[in-house]
């Protein structure tokens, strides 16, 4: 009977561990980003996150950066996944330039990106843009040229931990072919949230 009772409580056991492990992997399968959590469980999953910059945002290079003062992009979450998928409703660059200031080049969006936001840790993730384009013009870089480029977003990836996103020099690839723009530049800023966001899972 005693060994009976013993197997008895060693299947309770494995199948409690069986369920804890159902739930840890179910949580680490699945992206949510909420405005409110009680724990580590989401409360109120986020209808929209509106993101500005924290300090100037580059578009840098080895000749000409340019660099952005305002930056602005309103994103909504699309249902929970893994990643989850976050489609940007508008995004503009402002006052940029390559003078000091800044308002010798314009950035066009010709095409809005979607990001995947993907969970890496305790309220950290990793948001990658799976599409997008803008378009640069430049007039009177070194005083006397004008340069146009066209890039493609897609693969642009932002750290995200803490109610910020952070492109730490991040490739960007021209796509215009004009034989002024490098063939790579690279994006860096930091932008933060104007409300609370948590990536929770």
């Amino acid at each position: 009977m005693r060994l009976i009772k013993m197997l008895g409580l060693a299947a309770i056991a494995a199948m409690a561990a069986m369920a804890l492990v159902g739930v840890t992997s179910a949580s680490a399968t699945s992206t949510q980003l909420c405005t409110a959590h009680t724990g580590l469980t989401c409360s109120s999953p986020a209808s929209s996150i509106h993101l500005v910059n924290e300090g100037v945002f580059r578009l840098l290079n080895e000749l000409n950066p340019v660099l952005c003062l305002n930056v602005l992009i309103d994103a909504t979450p699309l249902a929970l996944g893994s990643p989850q998928s976050l489609h940007a409703s508008s995004l503009a660059l402002e006052n940029c330039g390559t003078n000091s200031t800044h308002d010798n080049c314009e950035i066009t969006v010709e095409e809005l990106p979607l990001f995947n936001l993907l969970k890496t840790g305790l309220d950290e993730g990793s948001l990658t843009a799976t599409n997008g384009q803008i378009y640069v013009i430049c007039e009177q870089v070194l005083g006397w040229m004008t340069i146009e480029c066209t890039f493609d977003s897609t693969g642009l990836l932002l750290a995200v931990a803490a109610g910020h996103a952070t492109a730490n020099q991040t490739p960007i690839t021209e796509v215009g072919n004009s034989p002024l723009c490098p063939s790579q530049r690279r994006i860096d800023g930091l932008l933060k949230g104007l409300s609370a966001a948590y990536v929770l899972g």
